[in-house]
């Protein structure tokens, strides 16, 4: 808690600076709309020194996006490889037969295992597109 005296705001103001002058306000309004082109300059140039950082961010969300969506991908495919195997066990024709509950589950084995060398195809692939996508926003 402040130790300070409160202070009205009519007292804290000298009458002198108080009441600014017309002309005080006239010739801020004239240096800030002849500063205008300066600012406008800077600001142009300062949001272009900007923008290769947002590219290169883009680039990188992008690439992450894709990785994001080949999972996605696999874990789909996990699920779908889940449901096959909990219909398989709980249908009685495949647990009372070994064949068929062999072949259901070499058929799920088959599709994980083409998901993941799938899935392991496009991440090989995901450093060299973030490395193009790199380089066409830096050129």
């Amino acid at each position: 808690m402040s130790t300070a005296k409160k202070v009205s705001i009519v007292q804290a103001i000298p009458d002198t600076v108080a009441a600014f002058p017309e002309d005080v306000v006239e010739v801020a309004e004239s240096v800030a709309t002849a500063s205008q082109p300066i600012v406008d300059w800077w600001m142009h140039h300062w949001l272009d020194a900007s923008h290769p950082l947002a590219r290169m961010q883009r680039a990188w969300m992008e690439s992450v996006l894709e990785a994001i969506e080949v999972e996605a991908e696999f874990l789909n495919v996990c699920a779908i490889s889940n449901a096959k195997v909990w219909s398989c066990l709980a249908d009685g024709k495949y647990l009372t037969d070994s064949a068929s509950l062999h072949s259901c589950y070499h058929e799920v084995a088959k599709d994980m295992t083409d998901a993941h060398m799938a899935r392991l195809g496009k991440v090989a692939e995901l450093p060299e597109d973030f490395q193009q996508r790199l380089w066409e926003e830096m050129c």
